[in-house]
């Protein structure tokens, strides 16, 4: 009965949208990087006697099988990696600044850690490599929307370094202080139903708050972990807030100039409801951000030019799973919810709001599938429409997704979108996105 009534809703969460005519319905897993919390416990799964390595068998975790045995003895010594390959194949099917008959894009990430401790090198110690490419067009230039619909359709580059640190762990692993090359979208603003352009929403505004400079934030800085107990986590913050693009280093610019840093505080709340089939988990997170960086303030048409910087933001992210199948997997319903705000004298958008709910195993047999419906909202701030466009109005995105777990290595996710107000700036009406990803772990 849940299922039936989740999949009505899913219909009129789009009908409503205008995605579907009314008329008819009457008849009708970055990250791509790990997680910086640790991962809950898993039920063990049965060992299986093999008389070697299976590479490309359907039944096999990755489509090497663990690159072809080799990688059981170098997780031995401490060395793990993991081969990521996304393809995305994406239309512009109706309304935007022009349809689309399609573009195709794609990109990779390879991820080697190494276990220093178990090197017998540094004692609690750990480094991440994160190197990542990407080729390809995509749609974005023609939604007209203000947000990327494929989030992770970049352009075409090379391969280039899209994380590099080092993180040292103290106090029995209850505090953690990491250095280097990080990508502030993998440290805060975390979200376990919405938070992975790979696995996820597609929508760049569904993976991570666009008023928070997470995805951008990629460059030199530090982050401290406090998690003194299993229901409390803080996260203090620091990084370059002149970084360059995602290809480049940052020592001209973190240690040159001004110095100007992104400083994030972040706190997590993680709870454990009771339930008759398990617990029901949820983390709810509230941040604050400085920003340094100069910007020009709107201003009245004739008004002196102002400047200025200091900026305060806040944010919230709250995960919760409301109904659990079954105690042994994580089949069931969870719901996500998104807040930000930023001072609307220099942001031209200045609060931002997304919630939906995503269902694990809804249809019956296919429990390692998920099926997620969200909507998301951009506001623009009262200074920008009195004072530059008193005609500009909201952004608000539909997206609607469907994991198919075709193997343990292989998922195919078709996705559509529906944005009304592309831009929030009322020379569009709407544009409509469809497409489909595959994603490959080797």
């Amino acid at each position: 009965m849940l299922r039936k009534i989740l999949l009505g809703m899913v219909i009129l969460l789009f009908a409503g949208a205008g995605l579907f005519p009314r008329q008819q319905l009457v008849a009708a897993e970055k990250t791509r990087a790990p997680a910086t919390q640790p991962a809950a416990a898993t039920k063990p799964t049965p060992k299986v006697e093999e008389s070697g390595p299976r590479p490309f068998s359907l039944d096999r975790p990755t489509l090497t099988d663990n690159w072809f045995g080799l990688g059981k003895p170098l997780e031995d010594i401490g060395i793990g990696m993991k081969y990521y390959w996304n393809s995305h194949y994406t239309s512009v099917i109706k309304g935007g600044r022009r349809t689309d008959s399609g573009k195709h894009s794609a990109t990779y990430d390879w991820i080697v850690t190494f276990d220093l401790d178990k090197m017998g090198l540094i004692p609690d110690a750990e480094v991440l490599f994160d190197a990542r490419g990407q080729w390809g067009r995509s749609v974005n230039p023609w939604t007209g929307s203000s947000e990327q619909v494929i989030d992770d359709a970049d352009g075409n580059r090379g391969i280039y370094v899209d994380m590099l640190w080092y993180r040292q762990h103290f106090w029995d692993r209850k505090l953690a202080l990491e250095l280097g090359y990080l990508d502030y979208q993998t440290i805060v603003d975390r979200n376990v139903y919405a938070n992975s352009e790979d696995k996820q929403f597609m929508n760049a505004a569904l993976d991570n708050n666009p008023l928070i400079p997470t995805a951008a934030m990629t460059g030199l800085g530090a982050t401290l972990y406090v998690r003194p107990c299993e229901w409390y986590t803080m996260i203090l913050g620091v990084g370059d807030a002149q970084r360059l693009p995602l290809y480049k280093p940052g020592f001209s610019t973190a240690f040159h100039d001004e110095a100007w840093f992104l400083t994030y505080i972040e706190q997590t709340l993680h709870t454990k409801i009771p339930s008759g089939n398990g617990p029901l988990t949820g983390n709810y997170r509230f941040g604050l951000l400085y920003d340094p960086t100069v910007r020009d303030e709107f201003r009245r048409p004739g008004a002196s030019p102002q400047r200025n910087g200091n900026d305060l933001g806040f944010y919230t992210s709250f995960d919760q799973m409301f109904y659990r199948e079954n105690p042994d997997d994580n089949q069931g319903l969870g719901w996500f919810f998104r807040y930000g705000f930023r001072h609307g004298e220099s942001f031209r958008f200045n609060q931002f709001w997304s919630t939906g709910l995503v269902y694990t195993g809804l249809i019956p047999t296919r429990d390692k599938d998920h099926m997620g419906a969200a909507i998301a909202q951009k506001i623009h701030s009262r200074q920008y429409r009195s004072r530059i466009n008193d005609r500009a109005g909201s952004e608000t995105i539909y997206e609607l997704y469907y994991s198919w777990q075709a193997t343990p290595w292989l998922a195919i996710l078709p996705d559509i979108q529906y944005i009304d107000n592309p831009g929030g700036d009322n020379t569009l009406a709407h544009t409509i996105v469809a497409g489909v990803r595959m994603r490959v772990t080797f």
